[in-house]
């Protein structure tokens, strides 16, 4: 049966078949379409018909490397609501003429699917390779059940760190508010940056970022938790609420606190689980962070971010690693080998 792929326009008809999946993120949103054309990103959304029947989605978007020109990402998708070859087989042929208007090398697969014959079958006939990346976009992430009992979830967290957690939900200098507009971007910037730096990793300046969340505010997306000791401000965590989910977008703290015996990010997380209870989400996405299976006590640039997420609780989730289609074969091959060497130079892996 031919596919019908239709270029939607409206947000609110977009937003409800993205929701309509069984997995999905704000990766794929309205506020995430629209922050990428603001900012000059060509981007597609579109939805894939069987006759008249809702199947999945594409977001694509054109990227632009220095060194090897354009190429076509589609984060979190094609997903779709049944994983059939036969699908998948149309969906590469769309996308491929969509890369080729566009002038770009490659483009690349990365549907919110967990291993998954049918398609592992599918790439595997159709010259799919794994990308030679890391886990990057969350497609490994922790993530915890909203439908338990908050007392349940705090037992299924670390020992050491629920202690942690009750000492400093006695302690009165301690406060967390919460916020849904951007009167606290200063706050957010300022521990952003320090956290930035203190961790080494690169990110998008920190006004595109607020930019971004500018768009999230618009769709009532946006919720900021701050914590603070004796009414100063010393970390937040931002969170990103997009249907069924609360995923944990940014966090960051004051790196100059020293205070003993308070660690605001496990009183955070409380209050984020209250809060993702209280609006009636069914999951929390710790988003990210988290080492591949097998690599716990490796070395690896994200083993203390690892470390604290699975503190929490929760369940490790691993998506199908992300695949590459060549468009232009010598490009891409000099692009593989470049792109292997750098990701596993900087100590991460590219088998996942």
């Amino acid at each position: 049966m031919e596919l019908e792929f239709r270029n939607i326009q409206e947000d609110v008809i977009w937003d409800g078949y993205v929701q309509n999946l069984l997995n999905y993120s704000f990766l794929t949103s309205s506020a995430r379409y629209r922050y990428n054309e603001k900012v000059g990103v060509k981007t597609l959304r579109i939805a894939i018909f069987e006759k008249d029947w809702f199947v999945g989605i594409i977001f694509a978007t054109v990227g632009d490397s220095k060194l090897f020109g354009k190429y076509l990402e589609c984060k979190h998708s094609p997903t779709l609501i049944e994983n059939r070859g036969d699908f998948f087989g149309q969906i590469l042929d769309y996308v491929k003429n969509i890369g080729k208007e566009n002038n770009c090398f490659m483009l690349r697969f990365s549907p919110l699917t967990q291993e998954n014959l049918e398609i592992s079958n599918f790439y595997k006939n159709h010259s799919l390779i794994k990308a030679p990346i890391h886990n990057v976009d969350a497609l490994i992430s922790q993530y915890v059940d909203l439908s338990k009992d908050l007392e349940i979830l705090r037992r299924d967290m670390n020992k050491t760190k629920r202690n942690l957690l009750n000492r400093s939900l006695k302690d009165e200098s301690v406060t967390v508010k919460i916020f849904k507009d951007d009167s606290q971007f200063e706050v957010f910037k300022e521990f952003h940056i320090q956290t930035t730096r203190l961790k080494g990793y690169k990110d998008r300046p920190v006004d595109m970022l607020i930019e971004e969340l500018k768009e999230q505010i618009s769709d009532n997306m946006f919720y900021i938790l701050i914590g603070y000791y004796n009414d100063k401000p010393i970390g937040f965590w931002q969170c990103t609420v997009y249907g069924k989910n609360m995923h944990l977008y940014q966090a960051g703290t004051d790196t100059e606190f020293r205070e003993k015996n308070v660690n605001i990010s496990y009183v955070l997380y409380w209050e984020t689980l209250k809060l993702a209870k209280e609006i009636g989400c069914e999951k929390l996405d710790l988003f990210g962070g988290v080492v591949p299976v097998g690599y716990e006590n490796k070395k690896h640039p994200w083993k203390g971010v690892n470390d604290f997420k699975e503190s929490l609780g929760g369940q490790k989730v691993t998506y199908m690693h992300s695949r590459d289609y060549p468009l232009k074969k010598l490009t891409y091959y000099f692009y593989y080998v470049i792109s292997t060497l750098r990701t596993r130079g900087k100590g991460y892996t590219t088998n996942w």
